[in-house]
């Protein structure tokens, strides 16, 4: 059922051929990013180079899509990836769940993905969910308490 004003359609051609999406098979997905990843050589970053994603204060639904090609842009980073997420003030499941494959994919690759000063409301979302371990949000840098 479509969203209320944007109704679902197929996608078709180039568009259906190129789509890369977090969606399919995760067996599959594996083997193809494992074969590709023998076959790739990976150039070797300096550990001091971090890839930043900044995150916005809210998280919801609507903005989800924006997410979803933000974290697909840089899935494939050879860089550790910094997710900046002091700003967060409010998460929807739907961000989370793009957090969990993207944290997932890249480790799969064998690619460091990092959390800055994740949000009490990101921490609590994750923690809510039973999604702190696999976002790796224990590991986090702890957020900064004013004294």
């Amino acid at each position: 059922m479509p969203i209320a004003g944007y109704p679902r359609r197929p996608r078709q051609g180039a568009d259906a051929a190129n789509d890369k999406t977090f969606s399919g098979d995760p067996k599959n997905m594996a083997a193809k990013r494992s074969a590709l990843a023998k076959t790739t050589p990976r150039p070797v970053a300096d550990p001091a180079e971090v890839a930043r994603i900044p995150l916005g204060t809210e998280l919801g639904i609507e903005e989800a899509s924006a997410l979803h090609r933000q974290l697909l842009g840089a899935v494939d980073e050879p860089r550790p990836v910094e997710l900046q997420a002091r700003e967060v003030r409010a998460v929807h499941t739907a961000a989370l769940e793009l957090f969990c494959l993207f944290c997932r994919d890249r480790r799969a690759a064998g690619r460091e993905t990092r959390w800055d000063q994740p949000s009490e409301a990101l921490r609590s979302a994750a923690a809510l969910l039973g999604m702190t371990s696999l976002l790796a949000l224990g590991q986090a840098n702890p957020v900064e308490v004013a004294a």
